[in-house]
């Protein structure tokens, strides 16, 4: 491929998909492309950089504007974006920094109201904005910047080559790693005075330069609220209060009682030269003469803020820790008659706030990268114990789905050119984590999730290209066996992870993922692609019930290799050349795994059900060891089942397995029952069976049927209370038992219908209710009655 060629390659992929430039022309497949907006096209159109930026490096840039205002305006909004981030000061006091994370192929831009901020007379507006990164939330990609100020609904300015700006900063050193965007090098000597206040002289600034907006995809709105910013509690080493004086050598640390998502403000005092570091930030700051503040480019997660004094003298005067997270308000709650369960429901909380920023993280303390598949368990938590700040109709938002949104339009925004979405966004990662087979069904399993939890259809159009693209990556990987060849995954502690076969665990994800894709595309209208895949679906269906059958255990087998499979093993992580399973036939024998997979993915026939259940139950460990991602899918099928034992074997499960992470300081969940990131968003599930499968209340069927289920699965426990968050508002709920009979309380929101489910007891079909006696309907084990919206109080 010729030079020009390769160039124009480039800049197709920078517009409409961030993927992989290799020699070979790229495949062709439609890919995502998202309107702008009306502000959107004004800032796209406004876009300036300071021109000088290193290519191989990060750059810090500070921009500067001053302006006029005859008199104070009643409304002022600022709406700006940055590539790759900024921080925003308004007439030297700090304002905001943003904007969220994105796909260079669809940025959105903030929009931030600063009337209180301006004054009649001279204004400036100061910006450091840092880019040219690559990290774990940031793509490589050119750096700039717009903005435009409408004040009392006129533009007031907008960015362009009257600007100033300047590389000759502080900010010496930046860089981004897969966990933090940092600020290893800052100097205060290189800046005569503050650089974001009035009177700053910016004479020697050079002037801004135009650039093409064409080079990112078309701008549109945030569409989650800014993040909000909390001080925390903390505590000063030795019990020492403020100001303290350190000199060569000595440290001042603060340390807070758990893990928090936080970033230091530091107001000191120091001699001129003052070397100074500050930790765990990987921060060196140079200090000038005399009083100064300082914050970090961006927050981590820690326990503690660690400053010491290199060289020089400083006094530290003020201390603040500023914890940034997505502004969510925990309604839910829990408690019951075991300590150890509410003191786990509030550990599960707390890790789904400090692990949800501008997006679900996977982890805080090791890495804060989105992937398609921390959903579950992030929206799970989110929508039984959360809620969002007012949307667009000025109400809360219970169960809050926005951060579920942007992951699946940002990962379908991945699009590669031969048909797959990468397994985590913003990212310019490609290892063998980049292409995951197993985590864009779960990709599509959430945007599913996301549709009937909202009934929008908007996204699913968006990203829809994205979605026939990898249906049709799997399909073109039919063997003649009519199962998908691809490498396995699903969870940790899979026997054929990583492996290329084909696989019980990836056929049926796979499976499900093209039903999921045929019933969004009658959904939006799409209805070739919706024929295609639901009758690919039920092929695939039909395949795996054939040839991964077991007839003789009534189980499913693992997986068939042929093979090919047996040359193509080193395709795998760690170099595995050998299947770690007997092949006999071709075939593997059952795991816990593919039976657990087959049944939750839904490929199970009705006739075989009960014999994969009790191949399950043969299956599954007294102990909640191993893998920590299996139990999610375990306890569904188990809490489907609906056996009191099982219950109460799951409540065993959080209380051995969950009890190293309870008794933790950090109050956080992790990535696995002993090891791995200790701040870990795939730990956190208990929180969700707590409140939507002991308490009982979830909602199972689309947002716009509003109905709820109230079924109660209490195990062991004698009672159990708390309140459990739907789209619909709060539901407060009870539960004792005594002597035999349960009593509880239950208010049902406006505008639901609710299907309370019962244990049967023999000989009692009537259950009572605020002082009536109610025939229910005998539904399995279970004795239901419909109730519409009220309070409740009843016994059975």
């Amino acid at each position: 491929m010729k030079q020009t060629s390769k160039s124009l390659l480039l800049f197709f992929c920078t517009l409409f998909g961030p993927f992989q430039v290799r020699g070979a022309a790229p495949a062709l497949h439609v890919f995502p492309v998202i309107q702008a907006d009306a502000m959107g096209g004004k800032l796209q159109s406004s876009m300036i950089r300071v021109g000088q930026e290193t290519p191989s490096e990060g750059v810090a840039v500070t921009f500067r504007k001053t302006f006029e205002l005859a008199k104070t305006p009643g409304t002022a909004t600022l709406s700006i974006f940055a590539d790759a981030r900024y921080i925003l000061w308004l007439n030297g006091q700090y304002i905001e920094r943003g904007p969220a994370r994105f796909q260079p192929n669809g940025p959105e831009y903030d929009t931030i109201e600063i009337a209180s901020n301006l004054r009649a007379g001279t204004n400036v507006l100061a910006l450091l904005v840092v880019g040219n990164l690559s990290g774990g939330k940031i793509m490589r990609h050119v750096p700039g910047l717009t903005a435009i100020l409408d004040c009392d609904g006129k533009e007031v300015l907008r960015t362009d080559a009257a600007w100033k700006c300047t590389l000759n900063n502080s900010y010496l050193k930046v860089r981004a790693t897969w966990a933090d965007l940092l600020d290893e090098r800052v100097d205060a000597r290189v800046l005569n005075g503050d650089w974001t206040a009035l009177d700053y002289d910016d004479r020697q600034w050079q002037m801004a330069k135009p650039i093409a907006g064409s080079i990112w995809g078309p701008l549109t709105a945030r569409r989650i609220p800014r993040l909000r910013e909390t001080p925390v509690p903390f505590e000063i080493q030795n019990g020492a209060a403020l100001p303290v004086a350190l000199t060569n050598g000595q440290r001042l640390r603060f340390t807070t009682s758990r893990l928090v998502q936080a970033y230091p403000a530091i107001a000191f005092t120091a001699d001129a030269d003052t070397e100074m570091a500050i930790n765990p930030y990987k921060v060196t700051y140079i200090a000038k003469a005399g009083p100064q503040t300082y914050f970090t480019l961006d927050s981590m997660g820690t326990t503690q803020v660690e400053i010491v004094v290199k060289r020089g003298r400083a006094t530290i005067n003020g201390f603040k820790l500023l914890e940034r997270l997505y502004p969510y308000t925990r309604l839910g709650s829990f408690k019951c008659n075991d300590p150890f369960l509410n003191r786990l429901w509030e550990m599960c909380a707390r890790s789904c706030e400090v692990l949800s920023e501008d997006s679900y993280v996977d982890c805080a303390d090791r890495e804060r990268v989105e992937w398609m598949d921390d959903t579950p368990p992030g929206f799970d938590i989110t929508e039984t114990a959360m809620a969002g700040p007012a949307g667009a109709d000025g109400n809360i938002v219970f169960s809050d789905p926005r951060l579920l949104e942007e992951l699946v339009r940002r990962t379908g925004l991945t699009l590669q050119t031969d048909g797959w979405v990468k397994a985590h966004t913003c990212s310019d990662r490609y290892d063998i984590h980049a292409k995951m087979e197993d985590r864009a069904c779960d990709w599509l399993a959430g945007l599913r999730i996301y549709y009937e939890a909202t009934g929008d259809t908007k996204v699913i159009k968006e990203i829809w290209p994205a979605v026939v693209a990898q249906m049709n990556y799997f399909l073109e990987r039919l063997t003649p066996r009519g199962l998908v060849r691809a490498r396995d995954w699903v969870v940790w502690g899979n026997p054929l992870g990583y492996y290329t076969g084909e696989t019980t665990t990836l056929n049926v994800f796979v499976q499900r993922a093209l039903a999921d894709s045929a019933f969004l595309a009658d959904v939006i209208g799409a209805k070739a692609d919706g024929e295609k895949f639901s009758g690919a679906a039920k092929e695939l269906t039909n395949a795996i019930n054939t040839v991964l059958w077991d007839e003789s255990t009534g189980a499913y087998f693992s997986g068939y290799f042929d093979d090919l499979d047996a040359t193509n093993l080193n395709n795998t992580i760690g170099g595995k050349r050998k299947v770690p399973l007997p092949v006999a036939n071709h075939l593997t024998p059952s795991t816990l795994h593919a039976n657990v997979f087959a049944l939750d993915q839904g490929v199970v026939p009705a006739e075989r059900r009960a014999s994969v259940l009790a191949a399950i139950l043969k299956q599954t460990p007294d102990r909640a060891s191993g893998s920590i991602m299996i139990f999610y899918y375990l306890m569904k099928q188990l809490y489907v089942l609906d056996r009191p034992d099982l219950d109460t074997r799951i409540l065993n499960w959080f209380r051995q397995g969950w009890q190293p992470m309870v008794a933790n300081p950090w109050e956080c969940s992790w990535e696995g029952f002993s090891g791995g990131s200790k701040a870990h968003i795939y730990g956190m599930y208990p929180g969700y069976f707590l409140s939507a499968e002991v308490l009982g209340v979830r909602r199972e069927a689309p947002v716009w049927k509003h109905q709820l289920v109230i079924e109660p699965h209490l195990g062991d426990l004698t009672n159990a209370e708390g309140v459990v968050v739907t789209p619909f508002g709060t539901v407060p709920v009870e539960w004792n038992t005594a002597d035999g009979v349960l009593h509880f309380k239950v208010t049902v929101p406006e505008n639901t219908e609710a299907r309370l489910a019962l244990a049967c007891k023999s000989g009692h079909e009537e259950i009572h209710v605020n002082g009536k006696s109610l025939r229910g309907t005998v539904q399995g084990a279970r004795l239901v009655l419909n109730l519409k919206p009220g309070a409740y109080t009843g016994d059975y």
